[in-house]
């Protein structure tokens, strides 16, 4: 694209957030008093910062989990919550596999699990489960994944065609 005009130009750096020269104008003795920002006031239930008895989400997600000699499980790959979105009912943990690959995910109350920590001060997660008693239990099945079956069952057949040889 050529533009032949320096307006062509200076639209697209403007368009493009090239705006250097402008923000250099303005020094901070020249600032309008209506660039101060207003104190901020909490809402009705907004949490300000999070409690030491609480946990993020992202913190578990991800996060490897134990059986009570040490072995490794699985890592938690999901949290379950209720519908209404007030609980956690429960996480799935993917188990077994080699690098993902024939991993499965099986889904438990959140009351098997046990946060901890290390001796270093790290979130440590356990259960009571040994690993060979996730990798024999039934695969979850997320709503989605019930939904696709359904689909899949209600479907009509496909007619084979026959063969050419």
């Amino acid at each position: 694209m050529r533009f032949k005009t320096g307006a062509g130009v200076a639209a697209l750096a403007i368009a493009l957030g090239f705006t250097p020269a402008l923000a250099q104008t303005t020094s901070p003795e020249r600032r309008p008093a209506a660039a101060t920002e207003a104190p901020k006031t909490p809402i009705t239930g907004q949490i300000l910062a999070q409690d030491a008895s609480t946990v993020l989400a992202k913190d578990l997600i991800g996060q490897t989990v134990y059986a009570p000699d040490k072995t490794k499980i699985g890592s938690i790959s999901d949290l379950i919550l209720s519908k209404d979105g007030k609980s956690v009912e429960g996480f799935v943990i993917g188990v077994g596999g080699f690098l993902g690959i024939g991993e499965k995910s099986v889904a438990l109350k959140l009351d098997r699990l046990q946060v901890g920590q290390t001796p270093e001060g790290t979130m440590q997660l356990t259960m009571d489960a040994k690993k060979d008693e996730l990798a024999n239990a039934p695969t979850f099945k997320s709503k989605r994944d019930q939904d696709a079956e359904k689909r899949a069952a209600e479907r009509p057949a496909q007619p084979t065609r026959p063969s050419t040889n």
